[in-house]
């Protein structure tokens, strides 16, 4: 049976047997992505307090 063919007749499986394989395949860039969302926050933090205190010096 061909990808396609099994695509057809089973287009849920097709699609979840899809979504596991892209979990797994890019599980190494989830967690850069992870400490890339923890850095972000970090650095708005950071620009917050920056801000406010050019604002109490004005």
């Amino acid at each position: 049976m061909s990808e396609e063919d099994y695509k057809k007749l089973h287009p849920m499986l097709s699609e979840i047997t899809r979504t596991y394989v892209d979990l797994y395949t890019n599980r190494p860039n989830e967690k850069n992505r992870e400490k890339l969302i923890k850095l972000e926050a970090l650095l708005h933090e950071k620009l917050e307090a920056i801000q406010k205190a050019k604002e109490s010096k004005e």
